[in-house]
């Protein structure tokens, strides 16, 4: 580590941490975590890492593991995860409205529940429209949730902060059990996270509490994400925060940065301390390739970086939405049968790491003798949920490596991968004596689970054969294709970005909106896209796509701009 990144690790103060792309802030908090755990090994207190999704949050203990350091005193997760753990499931008896139990729905019911309601109330949605903009659907939305003891994401926090705010005996438990706090990615913290952390530090001052971040990568400001300043955080916790910064980035060529650095809202002077700095490389902007022939375009840079040794996982493929990655991800599979990717796949089972059911797919459908310390975490999980979200009592023999080898036993139909799930399931409850039958909340769940799988299937024509299941949780390796917000925080020597269009990027709400708003929020998204590249930046803006009404979308204006006054290849 560098004079700077060791004085952060040692650091005692609160502090707000300030750190460009690349230079080191996974890695200074995960060696900070490392120092603290090591330094107070013989302590119960807990260092924690809030990060903003749970890829970050598993990066960082596997890179602790790599270290050799015990995690009893190290906790690392979303800010979600931290309140079902520490708030939710220990206290909700003290919370009237989950305290008879609960279960998180997903976005699928969420979805569900709001066009039955619209149905019901005559609500006739145009395109695109936003149900939940009625306030005769929210309230409704929100009686329906109570009856079924249901809650969604986002009440995740609102109860959190009620159960604080209203319990003092609960603030001051939890805070007597904290040794720090590191909030990765501050600058997509959102007020609720803030004052349900600030209540906590009121309670204890000895709390070391760390923000680290980058206002310029601050993308979530949609759906609430704020960088808090100094003075805001100060008046919040009521103590006084330094701040400081990581100078340098150690992953771009000086070139890229250049580029990048144009999109900067809160302009700096980053300079290149890598190898790579003074390596030209390739930074192009494509105006002319035609949607039809996209596959073959990012297919020839793929082979032509794979031949000049930029290997696979080096490779990033990124663009504004799903949807053009997936038809995407197949044909440059048929174009390049010889090459892997970590690519996005149709498969019947969606991420929902929240909900029982896909937890006990996850261990049945994923190989059984490969990492053994996260099937025991998985495990831990669905007896959490049980125990705490649906108030089951389970026999005290029931354990994590009871559940592992209930789930393993369960019978296999090769031919139906819904039938051995729902042979698992059933094999899992009888062992574990919860009725099913009786259970209706978890019944409920279960049949909402199935039925969010079969249409899947039906939707996209997927196979129900064992295979088409396993590959749900299947490792992936090779070239990378994400979302644009999905690929934050990683870093490749090439990266290739298309539907970089105006409608895509900004998307419609900005394109005739406000213009300053509409600036800053395409500028900061451009600048964490390119800042993603080590050497190399292919960006495309490919003609061809259409509005619904049939007119051209044209090249994101901001980019178009940059590039005017960029040497380009």
């Amino acid at each position: 580590m560098n004079p700077k990144q060791k004085e952060i690790c040692m650091s005692d103060k609160n502090l707000i941490l300030t750190a460009c792309p690349g230079s080191g802030k996974t890695k200074t908090l995960t060696y900070r975590l490392a120092y603290l755990s090591t330094i107070y090994s013989a302590s119960n207190k807990l260092n924690l890492a809030i990060t903003y999704t749970n890829r970050a949050s598993e990066e960082i203990k596997n890179r602790l593991l790599n270290f050799n350091i015990d995690l009893k005193n190290v906790w690392a997760g979303t800010i979600h995860q931290f309140c079902l753990e520490f708030i939710i499931r220990p206290y909700s008896m003290y919370s009237k409205r989950i305290s008879r139990g609960y279960r998180i729905i997903d976005e699928y019911v969420q979805k569900r529940y709001a066009n039955e309601i619209c149905k019901q109330l005559q609500i006739r949605l145009g395109f695109n429209e936003n149900p939940f903009a009625y306030p005769a659907v929210v309230r409704e939305y929100t009686k329906r949730l109570e009856e079924n003891k249901e809650i969604d994401f986002n009440m995740i926090l609102q109860l959190s902060y009620d159960l604080l705010s209203q319990n003092g005996f609960i603030r001051k438990n939890l805070s007597s059990v904290l040794r720090s706090v590191h909030v990765d990615e501050y600058q997509d913290t959102n007020e609720f996270q803030y004052h349900i952390l600030g209540s906590i530090f009121r309670e204890n001052n000895a709390i070391r509490y760390f923000f680290i971040g980058d206002i310029n990568q601050a993308i979530y400001g949609g759906i609430g994400g704020r960088a808090k300043n100094k003075e805001e955080l100060d008046s919040l916790f009521g103590t006084s925060f330094e701040v400081d910064q990581l100078d340098g980035c150690y992953r771009s060529t000086q070139r890229v940065i250049n580029f990048y650095s144009k999109f900067q809202i809160h302009s700096s002077i980053i300079s290149s301390e890598s190898e790579l700095r003074d390596i030209v490389g390739i930074i192009s902007h494509d105006k002319l390739t035609n949607k039809n022939d996209i596959s073959n375009k990012i297919a020839a840079i793929i082979q032509k970086q794979l031949e000049s040794g930029v290997p696979e996982n080096e490779i990033c493929i990124v663009a504004p939405q799903w949807w053009l990655l997936y038809p995407l991800s197949k044909s440059l599979r048929d174009l390049l049968p010889d090459v892997s990717f970590d690519a996005p796949d149709v498969t019947p089972i969606k991420y929902d790491p929240m909900n029982v059911f896909y937890l006990i797919s996850q261990i049945k459908f994923s190989e059984s003798g490969r990492n053994s310390s996260l099937r025991k975490r998985i495990a831990s999980e669905i007896i959490s949920i049980l125990l705490n979200d649906y108030k089951l009592t389970l026999p005290d023999y029931v354990d994590c490596y009871f559940v592992l080898k209930s789930i393993n036993g369960a019978k296999i139909c090769d031919e139906n991968g819904i039938e051995t799930f729902t042979n698992t399931v059933k094999s899992l409850m009888s062992l574990c004596k919860i009725d099913m039958e009786q259970e209706i909340y978890l019944k409920k769940a279960f049949i909402d689970f199935l039925n969010k799988v079969n249409d899947r299937i039906d939707s996209y024509d997927l196979s129900i054969d064992m295979e088409s299941f396993n590959k749900c949780f299947r490792e992936k390796k090779g070239v990378v294709i994400n979302s644009y917000h999905g690929v934050k925080g990683e870093e490749y020597t090439t990266v290739i970005a298309l539907g970089l269009l105006n409608g895509y990027i900004p998307y419609w709400d900005l394109v005739y909106g406000d213009y300053n708003k509409r600036v800053i929020e395409t500028s900061k998204l451009l600048y964490v896209i390119c800042s993603r590249a080590k050497q190399n930046l292919y960006l495309i803006s490919e003609q061809g796509r259409t509005t619904q009404k049939g007119k051209p979308l044209t090249p994101t204006e901001e980019l178009v701009a940059v590039c005017e006054d960029f040497t380009l290849d």
